[in-house]
């Protein structure tokens, strides 16, 4: 009689091993999976801290540089013909804080200016309206001129004042003075050439 063979011992180690098989693979397409999650993390929360935490930087605006008061240069023309009325505005000019040294007084050429104006070169527009705030206890009616100096103008600002116009007096109460006083000295006065009438004090 022959050995008789068994094949189930055989069988059973075969399905161990793919068992074994579908177990190690199971484990490495864990492993795979939890390394992909693992690393696609970290993508996704920093790309969420950048749009969350960084905001959006907006320019900041070019700060203008600042003017101080004793270095700006400023006329003041007389504008109407009232003695005085520049060194008026240059004496409230310069108790503002505007340097004695960089102001100057004059005559306009026209004393026809009912309203006072203010021009100055192009930067100095804050100057203007502060110099305007000086001057409204002053003068009635003051206007910052829309057009600017030359970059050449000798001055910063220009000030022309303006408010009711002067007369001179009247020629009739000076021909009297003047026929009272000939009558003493008419021999020196006919020899003497007529005095000229002074320019106003700017």
């Amino acid at each position: 009689m022959g050995e008789t063979t068994f094949p189930y011992p055989a069988q059973q180690n075969k399905s161990k091993k793919t068992k074994l098989l579908v177990i190690v693979g199971a484990i490495i397409l864990a492993l795979v999976v939890v390394g992909f999650i693992i690393a696609s993390r970290p993508k996704d929360t920093d790309e969420k801290k950048d749009t969350t935490t960084t905001p959006t930087e907006e320019p900041s605006p070019t700060e203008k540089p600042k003017i101080e008061k004793t270095e700006v240069t400023i006329q003041v023309l007389n504008g109407t013909g009232t003695p005085g009325q520049a060194g008026t505005a240059v004496k409230a000019l310069e108790e503002a804080g505007y340097s004695t040294d960089n102001i100057k007084s004059d005559n306009a050429e026209e004393y026809d200016h009912t309203v006072t104006t203010i021009e100055v070169r192009a930067g100095f527009e804050e100057i203007a309206n502060d110099i305007k705030d000086i001057l409204e206890s002053t003068f009635d009616e003051i206007t910052v001129s829309s057009s600017t100096l030359d970059e050449d103008s000798e001055f910063d600002v220009v000030v022309v004042t303006g408010g009711e116009i002067y007369k001179a007096e009247s020629s009739s109460s000076s021909s009297s003075e003047s026929s009272s006083s000939s009558s003493s000295s008419s021999s020196s006065s006919s020899s003497e050439s007529p005095t000229s009438t002074p320019s106003p004090t700017p």
